[in-house]
C-alpha cells in the first residue's frame, strides 16, 4: 500500500474509533444495544491505525508502546494494592482499558497533529452530551413528579445492588445517564461557562441553556457531592465574572483566584449553610442527600458520623495512610481502605512513594495532551477542571468511570487544539 494512502486509513482508523467510542458511552440506550464489545472494538480499531501510521507510530514506537505498557500496568495497581474490580481481574482489567483509552488516543492525536483524525470530533462530543443531558433531564423530572422522591433515576443507575439489571438495562434503554455521566457533567462545567461567556448572539444562549441543563440535572440526580461541586462551581465562576466586570483589566485566572479567596471566607458561615442546604433537600423530599448533609453537619459539630457512612470510609483511608506515610499500608499486606475515594486509597494502600509513581505512571500515558496550555486562553478554566477532578478522586471513585475520563480528555483537547491552530 503507498504511503500516502496508507496515512490516510490510518487517519480515518483513528478518527473512527474515537467516534465509535463516544457514541457507544455517551449514549447509555446504545451501549445498552451494543454491549461492551462495541468499546472493545473501538479500542481494536485505534489501535489497528496506529500500526497502520507509517510516520507517527513508526519514528518513535517505543514512545507509544510505553504508554500501552502504563496503560496495561495502571489497572493492576488498582486491583492488587486498591482491591478495586471485586475480584474480577478480567472484568476490570477491559473496563479499565477503556477508562485510559481517551488519554491514549489524545496524546497520540497531539502528537501526530493530522486534521483527520479529528474529524467530526468537536461537532459530535457536544451532541452527545446534549442528547443525553435533555433524555436524562426529562426522565428524572418526570420521576419526580410521579411521586418518586427518594430514588430518581439516574441515582439507581449508581446503584451496585444484586437483582437490579433488569431495571438497570431499561433505565439505560431510556438513554438515562447514570453517576458516571453525571460527575462527567460536573467536569464539564467550567468549560460550558467559558464558552458561553466567549460566544455571542444565538450562540451564547445556547451555551447558557446547556449550563443550566447540565445544573438541572446534576440537582435532580440526587448526588450529594455532585451537587456541592457544581454549586461551588458556579459559584466561584459567577463571581469571577462579576469581578471580571467590574475591573476590566483582571483576567480570568486572578479572577477565579480572588473569587476562590472571597469564597473560602463563607467557611465560617459553614454551619448555617449546611444547616440550610439539609432543609432545603429535606422539603424536595431528597433523601440521599439529605441524609449526607445531616451526617456532614453532625461531623462539624464534634460529632461522630454513622458507621458504613462516606465519611466514616474516609476516615478510615486517612488512618491507615498516617500509620505509613511514605510507602503505606503495602508492606504489611494489612490495607486500610475506605472504598469510597480513590486518592484517599492510594495515599493509604501505596503512601506518597506508590501514590506518586501511579501518577507518573498516568501521566506517561497522556504526556504532550497538554502542550500549549500556557499559551491558551482558557487555561484559568482548565486548571479549574483539574482541581475540580482532584476533588473528585478525593471524595469518589473515578477510576471506575470512564466518562470522566474522556470529559477531561476531550475538553481540555479540543481546545488546545482550536487554541494552537488560531495561534
Amino acid at each position: 500500500m503507498p504511503q500516502t494512502k496508507r496515512s490516510g486509513v490510518s487517519a480515518q482508523l483513528c478518527n473512527a474509533s474515537l467516534l465509535l467510542y463516544m457514541s457507544w458511552l455517551l449514549l447509555p440506550a446504545v451501549q445498552n444495544a451494543l454491549h461492551a464489545v462495541t468499546g472493545v472494538a473501538a479500542v481494536g480499531l485505534f489501535g489497528l491505525g496506529v500500526l497502520l501510521d507509517g510516520q507517527t507510530f513508526q519514528r518513535r514506537p517505543w514512545a507509544f508502546l510505553l504508554r500501552v505498557l502504563c496503560a496495561a500496568t495502571l489497572p493492576l495497581a488498582l486491583f492488587y494494592f486498591l482491591e478495586r474490580g471485586g475480584g474480577n481481574l478480567w472484568g476490570y482489567f477491559v473496563q479499565q482499558g477503556m477508562f485510559w483509552f481517551p488519554p491514549l488516543w489524545c496524546a497520540y492525536a497531539r502528537q501526530r497533529d493530522d486534521a483527520r483524525v479529528y474529524r467530526a470530533v468537536g461537532p459530535l462530543w457536544i451532541a452527545l452530551l446534549a442528547v443525553t443531558t435533555l433524555t436524562t433531564t426529562g426522565w428524572l423530572i418526570q420521576g419526580l413528579t410521579r411521586g418518586d422522591h427518594v430514588y430518581a433515576y439516574a441515582r439507581s443507575l449508581g446503584s451496585g445492588e444484586p437483582g437490579r439489571a433488569a431495571y438497570l438495562k431499561e433505565l439505560m434503554g431510556r438513554n438515562i445517564g447514570g453517576y458516571d455521566f453525571i460527575y462527567a457533567s460536573v467536569l464539564c462545567l467550567p468549560l460550558t461557562f467559558y464558552a458561553a461567556t466567549q460566544a455571542h448572539g444565538w450562540k451564547r444562549f445556547g451555551w447558557i441553556l446547556a449550563y443550566v441543563l447540565q445544573l438541572a440535572m446534576i440537582g435532580l440526580s440526587q448526588y450529594t457531592y455532585a451537587l456541592l461541586f457544581a454549586a461551588g462551581l458556579t459559584a466561584l465562576e459567577l463571581l469571577a465574572l462579576l469581578l471580571r466586570l467590574l475591573f476590566r483589566r483582571l483576567g480570568s485566572g486572578p479572577s477565579l483566584a480572588v473569587a476562590g479567596a472571597l469564597l473560602a471566607g463563607l467557611w465560617l458561615a459553614r454551619m448555617p449553610l449546611l444547616g440550610w442546604a439539609a432543609g432545603l433537600t429535606d422539603q424536595l423530599g431528597f433523601v440521599n442527600a439529605s441524609y449526607s448533609l445531616h451526617q456532614l453537619l453532625q461531623l462539624l459539630a464534634g460529632g461522630t458520623v454513622d458507621s458504613g457512612s462516606r465519611l466514616d470510609a474516609y476516615a478510615v483511608a486517612l488512618q491507615g495512610f498516617a500509620a505509613s506515610p511514605l510507602v503505606g499500608s503495602l508492606p504489611g499486606g494489612a490495607k486500610s481502605l475506605g472504598m469510597h475515594s480513590d486518592l484517599f486509597d492510594l495515599l493509604s494502600g501505596l503512601g506518597l512513594l506508590g501514590t506518586a509513581l501511579f501518577a507518573l505512571g498516568a501521566w506517561a500515558v497522556g504526556r504532550g495532551t497538554l502542550r500549549g496550555v500556557r499559551a491558551c486562553p482558557a487555561r484559568a478554566q482548565l486548571a479549574l477542571q483539574g482541581l475540580a477532578f482532584l476533588g473528585l478522586m478525593a471524595l469518589g471513585t473515578v477510576f471506575y468511570s470512564r466518562e470522566i475520563s474522556l470529559a477531561l480528555c476531550m475538553g481540555t483537547t479540543l481546545l488546545l487544539r482550536r487554541s494552537t491552530a488560531a495561534g
